[in-house]
């Protein structure tokens, strides 16, 4: 006999307006014999932008207080320019690079430059390749990292500054590669790969110390995420489960990985704990909720999502994490 019972819960009239997260205790009763005590956290995700365009990616800086994005607004269909937000409520401000399309813009780790993804044309023939870049944030000077046939996608700077990973097919699958850079961006030397197997690694993501990558990968047959010490020796997977699991990023102390999880029509936010493997679901929408990324203090998780109905980016505020409290 199952005896499980589905609820919601409607929280939005407990929020004081700030977005601050309530901890909330809900007694359980069957009747009227109370049978024990559920604590839980609600959360209130704040919208940041509120464009017809499509704002999505967001990224935090080092210190937590700017976020990165790509948007296509005032642009052609299929473009993307960076724009920088910071969450009180004053206008983003555009980002001028040298190139005409963005992809997964990120900070260098000092907040003076931008790494992206971006086409690069044939003269003649018309043919196209995506490259990575880097680009000064004050004069827009704009600095070429990988040069290849392939697709390049995806850059995130070290913490210490010195190397880009990146994922390409250069090598005939999807694989994780790095390439040493200087301060301003530009390569100090040839890429060298860093995760390769017949399946499809990327979205590479720096824990703050620098020591550790994550990923996700479909070795297992199913989209799941995985980390990698930054040396590149054994990998290790983290999610098990039947869902697609992708876009992941640490917590400032590397002990939780956010990432989003596509279950069902939706696509919702997840923090797992690397200890001890609890997993909270952070957001519930019908809407996507993706591409999450953890501020510094670890009191935020920023996010895209189209439950406005149009592709913006979100903030929510979180609590610290305790393994024995649900959100």
């Amino acid at each position: 006999m199952d005896d499980s019972v589905i609820f919601s819960i409607d929280t939005s009239s407990h929020s004081d307006g700030t977005g601050a997260p309530v901890r909330l205790e809900l007694e359980i009763r069957v009747e009227t014999h109370g049978i024990g005590v559920m604590n839980l956290t609600a959360i209130f995700p704040q919208r940041l932008t509120d464009s017809l365009a499509e704002d999505i990616q967001p990224e935090w800086n080092t210190e937590g207080d700017t976020l990165l994005f790509k948007s296509s607004r005032d642009l052609e269909e299929g473009l993307y320019e960076i724009y920088k937000l910071t969450p009180d409520g004053s206008e983003p401000s555009r980002v001028n690079t040298e190139q005409s399309y963005h992809g997964y813009p990120g900070w260098s780790p000092d907040g003076t430059h931008v790494v992206f993804n971006s086409w690069v044309y044939g003269n003649e023939s018309g043919n196209r390749q995506m490259e990575i870049f880097t680009a000064n944030i004050s004069t827009g000077e704009t600095h070429r990292v990988t040069d290849n046939s392939a697709f390049d996608d995806s850059g995130r700077w070290s913490p210490d500054g010195s190397e880009v990973i990146f994922y390409s097919n250069r090598d005939g699958t999807m694989d994780l590669w790095k390439v040493p850079v200087s301060e301003t961006g530009e390569p100090t030397g040839p890429p060298v790969k860093l995760v390769g197997t017949d399946a499809r690694e990327h979205c590479g993501r720096w824990s703050s110390d620098g020591e550790w990558i994550v990923y996700e990968s479909d070795q297992s047959g199913n989209n799941d995420i995985w980390v990698v010490p930054s040396d590149g020796e054994e990998s290790t997977q983290v999610t098990f489960d039947d869902y697609e699991d992708g876009y992941p990023a640490w917590s400032p102390d590397g002990t939780h990985i956010v990432y989003n999880s596509l279950r069902g029509i939706n696509g919702d936010l997840h923090i797992l704990s690397l200890a001890d493997g609890v997993l909270h679901r952070l957001t519930s929408d019908l809407a996507i909720d993706a591409h999450p990324t953890w501020s510094a203090d670890g009191r935020y998780i920023a996010f895209h999502s189209d439950r406005s109905g149009n592709f913006d980016i979100w903030v929510v505020e979180i609590p610290l994490i305790n393994s024995n409290e649900s959100l």
